[in-house]
This record gives C-alpha cells, sequence and structure tokens, in this order.
C-alpha cells in the first residue's frame, strides 16, 4: 500500500491515483452509504454531474469505514489505562505481535509495525480521496449550494484524517487539493509542524460547519458529515490545543440544538435497531454486505450464539483493564451494559472460565452482534460511534473547568451521572470538588462514558496524563512506556516512497 506521498510523476496522476474506488452508488435512505465499486475512471469523467459529485464524496468516507473495519480499529483503544491485549495473542505469531506491541510498547513498536504503517496508510488514502473531491468539485457543473455542501463533507473527511495523523504522529506530510509542482519535482511532501496541520484541521472544519446541512431526525443523514458533527469535531480539535474559550463557544450550540439530545437509558445507545439516534453526530456505518462488515466484536471476544466454530466468548483479543472495569461507582448502570462477567457457550449455557488467564476477567459486550442480524462477531453490520453528544457534554464541561468554571462544569458532569442512574458527584462525594478533583473525575467519567469508543488514548495524550496513567494501570505497558511512545513512529515505507523526507524527520526516539 502506497502512502500518502507516491511517487508520481505529477498531481493529475495522483489524483487519478486515488480514485480507485471511485464510480460509486450512493444512497441515503439506508442505514449504510452504499458503497458498490463500480469502475476505475478519471476525476474529469466522475465529477461531470451531481450524482457523480455524490459517488466521489462515498469514496472518502469507505476510507474511514475500512479503517474501523479492520484491526487498526484498536489505535486509541490499547496502550491506555482502558484496554489491553490478552496476554497469550502474541503466541500467534509475528503478525500479532506487532499487533501487541501497540499496547506494550515493545521492542515491536517501530516504524516497521504493520498497524502503525497501515493506519497512517488508509489515513492518507482518505486524504488523497477528499483532496480529489475537494479539487475537481470546485469545477463542477453543479450548483454552488451543492458544491459548497458536497466540499464541506470531503473537508470534514480530510480533517478527521488529518486531525488522527497529528496527535499520532506529530507533524505530518501535508498535500491539499492545491497544486504542488515543487512537491512532484521532489517526489513527495516534506513534513510539516503540527501547528500547520492544526491550522488546515481548524479551517476545514469552519467551512465544513458554516456549509454542511444540519442534522436532521434520527435515522437520517445516515452516515453524513453534518453541521454539527463538524461543531463537535471543532470542539475537539480546540480542546486537544488547549484553547479552551474557543471549545466552549463551539461545543455550547450543541448542548440546546434542535434534533440532539441524550437517549433516555444508555443501554439504548447499543441496540443495532436505535443506530444513528438523537445523540449520534457521527457514526461510521457497517452492514452485512461483504466489505461492509466490522470485526470489533471478535476481536472484543464478544459472544457469538449463532457461530459454534468459536463458541463462548470469542476471540478474547482485547479486554479492558481492571482500572476500568473497576473504576464504576455502586449502581452505575453503565457497568452492566459495558461489561460480560457471565460467559456462555454455543447454545447458552454457563461456562466458566475464571482459570483461564486473561480470558477468564471481564470482557467488553457494548458492541455484541444482534442475534439474527450480524453473521457472526468477525463479520457483524455493528455501527461504532464516532462523535455523539454525551461526549460533547463532557468535552464541555472540561472547557469550562479549565477556565475556572467549576460549579458548571459540575453541572455538565451530572447529566451524565444522571443517565447512569447516579446521584450527584456533589451528593455522593461530599460538596463541590476543586478544579483538580474535577479534571481527574472527568476523565474517568469519559472512560465510563465512551470506554473502547476509540478516544483514550487521545484522551489522556492531551490531558498530559498518558505515561502516568498508562504506567499505572496497565501492567503489560507499564515496564516498557517511555517519553518517546507520546507520538507513534513515522512509518518505515513513508520514508522510501517519499523523497522529500530525511531521517532527521523520525520522531525522535526512534
Amino acid at each position: 500500500m502506497k502512502s500518502s506521498t507516491y511517487k508520481y510523476s505529477n498531481l493529475r496522476t495522483l489524483l487519478v491515483g486515488c480514485l480507485t474506488i471511485a464510480g460509486l452508488v450512493f444512497t441515503g435512505c439506508s442505514k449504510q452509504l452504499d458503497i458498490k465499486p463500480e469502475s476505475f475512471i478519471s476525476p474529469e469523467e466522475l465529477y461531470k454531474d451531481e450524482a457523480g459529485v455524490k459517488s466521489g464524496l462515498v469514496g472518502i468516507y469507505r476510507q474511514l469505514l475500512d479503517l474501523k473495519r479492520s484491526d487498526y480499529v484498536i489505535v486509541g483503544m490499547v496502550g491506555t489505562d482502558e484496554g489491553k491485549t490478552t496476554l497469550f495473542v502474541p503466541t500467534w505469531g509475528t503478525y500479532w505481535q506487532n499487533f501487541c506491541a501497540v499496547n506494550t510498547y515493545s521492542t515491536l513498536m517501530t516504524a516497521q509495525n504493520d498497524v502503525i504503517q497501515n493506519f497512517w496508510a488508509v489515513c492518507y488514502k482518505g486524504i488523497g480521496n477528499a483532496n480529489v473531491a475537494i479539487r475537481y468539485i470546485q469545477q463542477a457543473p453543479v450548483s454552488e449550494e451543492v458544491k459548497n455542501k458536497a466540499i464541506g463533507e470531503a473537508k470534514f473527511m480530510r480533517s478527521l484524517f488529518y486531525f488522527y495523523l497529528v496527535q499520532l504522529y506529530g507533524g505530518v506530510p501535508l498535500p491539499t487539493e492545491a497544486e504542488n509542482p515543487e512537491a512532484d519535482a521532489k517526489g513527495g511532501y516534506p513534513r510539516s509542524n503540527e501547528d500547520e496541520v492544526y491550522n488546515l484541521i481548524i479551517s476545514d472544519l469552519q467551512f465544513a460547519m458554516s456549509n454542511l446541512d444540519s442534522k436532521a431526525g434520527a435515522g437520517q443523514n445516515s452516515g453524513k458529515a453534518t453541521k454539527e458533527a463538524a461543531r463537535a469535531l471543532l470542539g475537539k480539535v480546540y480542546l486537544t490545543r488547549k484553547d479552551y474559550n474557543n471549545a466552549k463557544a463551539t461545543l455550547e450550540p450543541l448542548l440546546s440544538a434542535p434534533n440532539v439530545s441524550l437517549m433516555s437509558d444508555y443501554a439504548d445507545l447499543f441496540v443495532e435497531a436505535n443506530e444513528n439516534n438523537i445523540e449520534s453526530l457521527f457514526e461510521i456505518q457497517f452492514s452485512n454486505e461483504d466489505g461492509n462488515t466490522s470485526n470489533l466484536a471478535q476481536n472484543l471476544g464478544c459472544w457469538q450464539i449463532n457461530d459454534p466454530r468459536l463458541p463462548g466468548a470469542g476471540g478474547h483479543v482485547i479486554i479492558p483493564t481492571d482500572y476500568y472495569f473497576n473504576s464504576f461507582e455502586d449502581g452505575d448502570k453503565r457497568k452492566d451494559v459495558s461489561f460480560r462477567t457471565l460467559f456462555l457457550d454455543k447454545d447458552g449455557n454457563p461456562v466458566d472460565y475464571s482459570w483461564w488467564s486473561d480470558v477468564g476477567k471481564p470482557h467488553m459486550k457494548k458492541f455484541d452482534i444482534t442475534k439474527d442480524v450480524s453473521v457472526s462477531a468477525s463479520y457483524s453490520s455493528r455501527n461504532l460511534y464516532y462523535l455523539r453528544l454525551a461526549d460533547v457534554i463532557l468535552m464541555y464541561a472540561e472547557a469550562q473547568n479549565e477556565t475556572g468554571e467549576t460549579p458548571g462544569a459540575l453541572q455538565q458532569l451530572n447529566k451524565i451521572r444522571s443517565r447512569a442512574g447516579l446521584e450527584s458527584y456533589e451528593t455522593v462525594h461530599g460538596g463541590v470538588p476543586s478544579q483538580d478533583q474535577l479534571r481527574k473525575e472527568l476523565m474517568l467519567e469519559r472512560m465510563r462514558e465512551l470506554g473502547f469508543e476509540g478516544w483514550r488514548w487521545f484522551d489522556l495524550k492531551r490531558t498530559g496524563t498518558l505515561l502516568t496513567e498508562v504506567k499505572a494501570h496497565n501492567p503489560d505497558a507499564a515496564p516498557n512506556m517511555q517519553e518517546k511512545h507520546l507520538l507513534y513512529p513515522i512509518p518505515a515505507r513513508e520514508f522510501e516512497n517519499n523523497a522529500a523526507l530525511q531521517p532527521s524527520d523520525q520522531n525522535a526516539g526512534y
């Protein structure tokens, strides 16, 4: 798989090369963005009308689906105080040893690591598709309204991929829709600094927020970026940059936005029939169609009632840490929704796995397959949240607390506690917390509320607690984790494919 800065002779060839999944069918009525590859065509042929514009956009969404349907979904979950790989996974061979290195920060956490290299490559494939779309939609013979909405979707997706990259790898090469003869001549784009990457992300999201449609009712706009999704992601970017005032100003309108509210029951968030619900702002759309399924349920060891080949708790690849499991207060409804402590065989009979190392520990069940809907846990149709309102509320509370508005932040925290069946924090803990106490509590609350939804590594890094929390609560990672692990290494294949990079561009320590 090529990287972001392929050795193509000119930008036109690069743009055509990015359209390997163009010629798509777009349907907005079903749960799934219907992704059906039909042909390899040039950008000029694809972006010649409104139907082509819509089809081209689906190719960008496809890259996020590919990122999250694969083993790379573990990025953000493991190597944290929240999730870990099970102890026996490294015995399965070289690939799995590289997989586990993302959790343990072992000596295989290198620029040659498959997960690290392929996560980068899929993100850049999405960026490449977005760049093609932005450039050619500008020239398409469609109305300005259609054009701006479509470019807004493409920029939302481009920002999403760059946001992953800049958090994980630091400054990265920054190709955009603009022609760059100098980069073509050099055989690639140089490494940009983090500020330059964030400036593009913020600009893209501001454009998206101004031009996208607002979120419709539950089940509508399924899989498409909306104004509310762009606002939520922009708020997260500002929070990551510690620009707390802009984070508050950006996120606050979502707290009272029409067609956005918390689901009344936390358990209902994880019922497949409730996907794209009133709380959801953006989620990855899986289905039972070939190539559109997810293996997350299998990696989490979810019970596969219809698959006698993998009875009981499934694959046992990644599990919650003891710290995550034990972090819940008595009476918190989310604990039973999130974890499985009773294991069953294919006939529904209890099985005692307590003797079997990590296999006997609690497993995640938030993403269990739905009986008679998914083919199996390896081929699950369950969607995966990317952004939802509870995340926004907790981000807003964090920004409030960091600007000295601790009582207001506490009110937001209590909204989340209330749905979980808990009394207010000050009632349970004997008064209003200090700023530092609430800072720590909000991070715990994010883990309880958003566990295994892919944000924990990024939350810990944003708050400067990644090293301390992982060392304290992930025993597999604690002996190995170092300061250098605050960034992933730039992939080796990028240095092979991108002549504009020098060995000195590698992140320190790798």
